[in-house]
């Protein structure tokens, strides 16, 4: 994972954050959870003056029910994301090539794990 570079960062970029810690004694960020977020403004922190980044993210509030949050992050604690990409992947393997495709695609039994895919259409990085 490539930290971003504060200088370069705009707003409206997509990043990964680190979410929820769930290995604790795991080295480094091997055993953390990340998430995708769009970055909605720079500044400098008040009690260091570290830089830092405000984002909006997903965050689980309860099994499948997502809702967004704003958070801020030291800049050394975000990182490049790649997910629109992966995403894509996903997405042509299915033939889901338009964003109404993609909704009904959701709809179905069969499909589980999407939220992020949803978020990433939601915030205009797909399709």
């Amino acid at each position: 994972m490539k930290k971003v570079n504060f200088e370069k960062l705009q707003a409206g970029e997509l990043v990964q954050v680190p979410r929820t810690q769930f290995a604790p004694q795991r080295y480094g960020w091997n055993g953390w959870l990340f998430s995708e977020a769009v970055v909605i403004r720079k500044a400098r922190s008040k009690k260091n003056n570290k830089p830092v980044v405000v984002v909006e993210m997903w965050t689980p509030k309860s099994t499948n029910d997502y809702r967004t949050v704003e958070r801020t992050f030291y800049t050394e604690h975000v990182f490049r994301a790649n997910a629109v990409e992966i995403a894509k992947k996903f997405l042509a393997r299915d033939n889901v090539t338009t964003k109404e495709k993609f909704y009904k695609f959701i709809e179905r039994d069969d499909v589980t794990g999407c939220d992020w895919i949803k978020f990433l259409t939601d915030k205009g990085f797909l399709f």
